[in-house]
């Protein structure tokens, strides 16, 4: 069935005019990718913000893509890169993605994603960065890979390839979200490095995008791509960005929409290369730090995980007993647990607890990093019971 639905997301992906948030609501709507494939235009147009005269043109666009040979291309691509398609309501999906306001319905993934990706640091910048930059890029990732952080970046020149690489050179696993098709990455310079990312069996992490696989690498994809490094990611670490960057839409998109901790490196006071972390910092909507150890500070409870020994392989993470589960349940995580009687909706908890809904939503994803609640499709369930 997996499969089937995978295909089904495909042809709607493929199909003009089915954005993210229309193939959600598609899938809500009709139970199912699968279902939505059979959908009338009257069903279509009941779908919110549809109406009868769009629900024409993608039932047409549906059509035609089901009846041409785009989807055979496609799979056929797929199989030839070794990419594996995510669903959303996969057992695999990740657990920080699932919560932004707009996920991914579909991964395309080179390589392989793991649960202890959760433990996620995005670290961004400048393309044209200074040796400064790299310097310090290669010296937080690196650190803070081998504190069991996986370092997750845009796979672009400057910042995003010093983080990537300096994760690599440690054996710690990163992840790089491209603005492209994965039979096309961007750029194409970098594709030795997206690789080695994703050889298979080296256990180094992942390439993801969530673009069909010939997609070319148009203006458009990189804000979309921000919100998945963000999303995918316990905290954003800004290094070198100027007061206007594609850095600093993920840092607001970090802070605003996922409620994810901002850090920033500073520079020079007179440098225009660090003029945008300077701002963020002044500001106030970014932590200053120095030094990786900074870094799991502001990270907070997971941060504390990591300082007490938890590894990137075995650790609460993976979902075994690890040092995180002999650290005590914050007050807002033992209100959850004790209203999961039994499988229970998010929407449900939010009612049990009082909780505003984006508490809920974090707290629930560092009890699924701690191994204490396990999710299946859109259900938590509180482990051993």
């Amino acid at each position: 069935m997996e499969n089937a639905e995978h295909d089904a997301l495909l042809a709607l992906t493929l199909a003009e005019g089915f954005g993210q948030t229309t193939i959600r609501r598609c899938v809500e709507r009709f139970g199912s990718a699968v279902e939505t494939l059979g959908a009338t235009v009257q069903g279509l147009g009941e779908i919110e913000r549809v109406g009868a005269a769009k629900a024409r043109r993608l039932r047409t666009a549906l059509d035609q893509t089901l009846h041409s040979d785009e989807l055979e291309v496609e799979r056929e691509l797929i199989e030839r890169f070794g990419v594996e398609l995510v669903g959303l309501n996969d057992e695999g999906y990740p657990r920080l993605l699932r919560h932004i306001p707009d996920p991914p319905t579909l991964l395309w993934v080179r390589g392989e994603l793991k649960e202890s990706d959760a433990l996620g640091l995005g670290i961004v910048g400048a393309r044209r960065c200074t040796h400064y930059g790299r310097e310090q890029a290669d010296r937080f990732a690196s650190l803070c890979a081998q504190s069991g952080l996986c370092i997750v970046s845009g796979g672009a020149y400057g910042i995003d390839a010093a983080a990537h690489r300096a994760a690599l050179r440690v054996g710690g696993r990163t992840v790089a979200v491209i603005g492209s098709g994965l039979a096309k990455p961007y750029p194409s310079d970098h594709t030795e490095l997206f690789d080695s990312i994703a050889e298979e069996g080296a256990d180094r992490g992942a390439v993801v995008s969530e673009f069909p696989m010939n997609t070319p690498p148009t203006a458009q994809n990189f804000p979309r791509r921000n919100r998945i490094i963000s999303g995918l990611s316990l905290g954003v670490l800004v290094v070198e960005a100027a007061t206007r960057s594609g850095a600093l839409i993920t840092a607001r998109l970090a802070v605003e929409e996922h409620h994810r901790e901002l850090m920033a490196v500073p520079g020079r006071v007179d440098a225009k290369s660090s003029a945008g972390c300077h701002k963020i910092i002044r500001e106030g909507w970014a932590t200053l730090v120095t030094s990786p150890a900074d870094v799991l500070d502001a990270l907070g409870e997971a941060g504390q995980m990591l300082k007490v020994g938890m590894t990137q392989e075995d650790g609460a993470a993976a979902g075994g007993g690890g040092p995180a589960e002999d650290v005590g349940l914050t007050e807002a995580q033992q209100k959850i647990v004790d209203v999961m009687s039994g499988p229970s909706s998010l929407d449900q908890l939010v009612a049990w607890t009082g909780l505003a809904i984006q508490n809920v939503q974090a707290e629930l994803t560092m009890l699924e990093i701690r191994g204490a609640v396990r999710r299946s499709g859109g259900l938590f369930t509180r482990r051993g019971s």
